[in-house]
């Protein structure tokens, strides 16, 4: 299997003529904390994973996704350690993304997005919420242009894809919460309006081990399968039907070498 995956890799590799290195996670914040203000655990690390559907920005309905993760790992009887990062992508646009990954015709979408730059705190059930996590966060508008140049003879020539960023906020201070009964989720970032949605799965391990940040299935390692789901939606970004931001591991919106290096680097492999 690994055999099978390496060849597919050398040849991406190969086409897009680009060497590359083994990434850690950009969007990754940390910070040491009191531990007596935070939801106690009896073991080494706690790792909470939240993915949700975003159904509306303030009172405009939208379409996206959201991802957090927390890991907290306990140092002594007083003080952890917590890693961060979570990422909101969405759209206004009022439909799904139906556009193929190499369509033939030009388009272009634009969309939101929010990260998570500076993590502060997170905690389970934390003043009535099963998972709360504050920091500061930047917001930006992004449209993709797909421009695809063709022959004289109407062949396609090249394809570029290209993608215009304007700041909406940018250091902001925002809280995501889940409810208690882990359904819904708010991001609330100051000056702009909220993200609200549904959780459609929150997954807490505790455990010695150190669970990797690059399984979307909150396992300890990156397995054969996530591999594969990159190496099937390589190429596409937001606006475009497999674009999925959970593969998104460099969190640049688009699918390409970074995040399937990172998977490759971490298939079965535990931080």
């Amino acid at each position: 299997m690994k055999y099978k995956f390496a060849i597919i890799l050398l040849s991406i590799i190969a086409i897009s003529g680009i060497s590359i290195t083994a990434s850690a996670m950009p969007v990754i914040s940390s910070n040491t904390i009191n531990s007596t203000t935070m939801h106690k655990i009896s073991l080494q690390q706690t790792y909470v994973r939240m993915d949700g559907s975003i159904k509306a920005w303030g009172t405009t309905s939208a379409i996206g996704a959201i991802q957090a993760q927390s890991q907290t790992i306990t140092l002594n009887a007083t003080s952890s350690k917590q890693v961060f990062s979570s990422t909101a992508v969405w759209s206004i646009n009022g439909s799904v993304p139906t556009i193929a990954t190499r369509i033939s015709e030009n388009f272009t979408y634009s969309f939101y997005t929010a990260r998570l730059v500076n993590g502060s705190f997170a905690s389970l059930d934390y003043n009535g919420y099963s998972l709360f996590m504050n920091g500061t966060w930047n917001l930006w508008n992004m449209t993709n242009t797909h421009t695809v140049v063709t022959s004289p003879n109407g062949s396609v020539f090249s394809i570029n894809n290209n993608q215009n960023i304007t700041p909406l906020a940018t250091q902001a201070y925002g809280e995501l919460s889940v409810s208690s009964d882990q359904a819904n989720f708010t991001l609330a970032i100051n000056g702009e309006q909220a993200l609200t949605g549904s959780v459609f799965k929150q997954a807490t391990i505790t455990t010695n081990k150190m669970v990797n940040p690059f399984a979307i299935d909150g396992a300890t390692t990156v397995t054969s399968s996530e591999l594969s789901s990159v190496v099937k939606a390589y190429g596409s970004m937001p606006g475009m039907a497999n674009y999925d931001q959970r593969l998104d591991f460099c969190s640049h919106y688009r699918i390409d070498i970074c995040d399937l290096s990172t998977a490759a680097a971490n298939l079965n492999a535990s931080q």
